[in-house]
């Protein structure tokens, strides 16, 4: 490990020793990581993850840590952060945006330019390539209606390559990026839609309003903890369930919104995962209906 990390200095590359991850996440929970990597450019990412497979060392990637449990033992292996990756370019009706810029961001570059699409993305606590690889979405909106191309690094192949369009495979909660964990996203170009300032204000003041209404943000959590399930919605499911309140050691079901799993103080990975284990276990029982977890875990 210290090899890889004089390499990664010598290449300009930002890097950690014994990172304590719960400073990373959004849960406030997890071990130490071997090591840390902060890349800053497209380069840096693509020499990082080389590097990692040259010294045959585990590399996982993690955008601002918004939808990741990293588990109380920490990580063996090196964390790619891609938290000082930011950068936001306009473009005719748009943006290129770098896969560690803020998605809240996006949404007031968007504004000020008075373009509209991306209004549900202002409380999207998640970075660009976290955003694009899960097609995060709210309000009724999502990723895919206005991602049009995304360049990214085949770490298994050696080669910078860009998607277009439907290659991006877009679905509810996912993207081709699901099956090709190999796949880097580097940046990404936006498209969107003249519109009105004050309307676009208005729109975004509402989606906030709402979403400070309706989600425990007085607690760390790493969001939504299940993917809706066809035909239902898992908070709906959850608490007709009587789980609101649910609780093992600092870990909750929110008794805000029942989609949510939020750490009460001192929650650790393994009590987030017995209420998650739990959850699905009653949930299916009563009604048939198997949660998809939406939280990714980190071990």
């Amino acid at each position: 490990m210290e090899r890889l990390r004089t390499v990664l200095q010598k290449n300009g590359i930002i890097t950690k020793s014994d990172c304590p991850l719960s400073r990373h996440g959004t849960f406030h929970i997890g071990g130490n990581a071997d090591l840390a990597v902060f890349p800053e450019t497209a380069d840096q990412m693509i020499g990082a993850v080389r590097f990692c497979r040259e010294f045959g060392v585990r590399a996982a990637i993690v955008g601002n840590g918004s939808n990741v449990l990293f588990a109380d033992d920490g990580f063996r292996g090196a964390v790619i952060f891609t938290v000082r990756l930011r950068g936001l370019s306009d473009e005719p009706n748009g943006f290129r945006a770098l896969c560690g810029t803020p998605l809240a961001a996006i949404s007031r570059a968007a504004k000020n330019r008075a373009l509209s699409g991306a209004e549900f993305a202002c409380g999207i606590p998640a970075s660009v390539g976290g955003a694009v690889s899960m097609n995060a979405g709210a309000h009724g909106d999502e990723m895919a209606e206005i991602v049009t191309e995304t360049e990214c690094y085949d770490a298994e192949h050696d080669r910078r390559m860009t998607l277009r369009g439907g290659e991006h495979r877009f679905g509810y909660r996912t993207s081709i990026f699901a099956g090709c964990p190999h796949w880097i996203l580097l940046e990404t170009r936006i498209r969107l839609r003249a519109g009105n300032r004050e309307e676009i204000e208005e729109k975004t003041r509402a989606n906030i309003a709402r979403r400070r209404a309706t989600q425990p943000l007085e607690f760390p959590s790493a969001g939504s903890a299940f993917k809706r399930p066809n035909g239902h919605f898992a908070a709906k499911l959850i608490e007709d369930c009587g789980l609101k309140g649910y609780r093992v050691g600092g870990a909750e079901v929110s008794r805000k919104h029942a989609g949510f799993i939020v750490n009460r103080g001192g929650a650790t990975a393994r009590d987030v995962l017995s209420v998650m284990d739990h959850v699905r276990e009653v949930v299916f029982r009563e009604t048939g209906v198997l949660l998809e977890p939406e939280i990714r875990v980190i071990r």
